[in-house]
């Protein structure tokens, strides 16, 4: 199964029942458990899972696929992660990180560790999430080179749709990292 339908089908599912369950729960009062049941399930929660799929699924999709990095049915997921190798001394790999929250609105870092080269961010609520956590591992290489693992996801894990937000985050930091890098490397010898 595409990743289109998986989505469309994770919308349908995840809108659909839980409202289903709650109508049915409401119409148990009025026909009887069983009969309540099934009359919210089919009839609320069938309408609202086609309805949400569709227009959250085009519109999350839409996001994507507008974006230059979004061509892929990858880029439609809500979890993303990038490698990029700096051509940086550990420390100052480390340190273009911390720098790189900044192209990233309304984040702060939570917590950073040089020793074990983690930092988690988190970014705020917009209208596409209600927060992102952005992770970096750094790991050194050797003397001049650093390898970063940047991933981006929602900090509410049962999102579903983020309209690129997150592919944006981990797309600007891995950009803003191999720029700087690149002006930032002095050969040596």
């Amino acid at each position: 199964m595409n990743r289109y339908l998986k989505l469309h089908l994770k919308i349908f599912l995840g809108m659909g029942i839980p409202f289903g369950i709650f109508m049915g729960i409401f119409h148990s009062l009025e026909y009887g458990f069983p009969l309540g049941l099934v009359a919210g399930l089919f009839r609320e929660g069938i309408i609202l899972g086609v309805f949400t799929s569709l227009i959250f699924g085009f519109m999350h999709s839409w996001s994507v696929k507008r974006m230059p990095y979004g061509k892929s049915e990858e880029s439609l997921g809500v979890y993303h992660v990038r490698n990029v190798e700096l051509r940086l001394p550990y420390d100052k790999a480390f340190n273009l990180c911390i720098e790189s929250i900044s192209s990233i609105k309304k984040c702060k870092i939570q917590t950073e560790d040089c020793f074990h080269g983690k930092i988690v961010a988190k970014a705020g609520s917009t209208w596409k999430t209600w927060g992102d956590v952005i992770s970096f591992e750094a790991r050194k290489i050797d003397n001049g080179r650093t390898q970063v693992v940047v991933s981006s996801r929602p900090a509410m894990r049962t999102t579903l749709v983020d309209y690129g937000k997150n592919l944006e985050n981990v797309e600007r930091i891995s950009s803003f990292l191999n720029e700087q890098s690149e002006t930032a490397y002095i050969p040596v010898g």
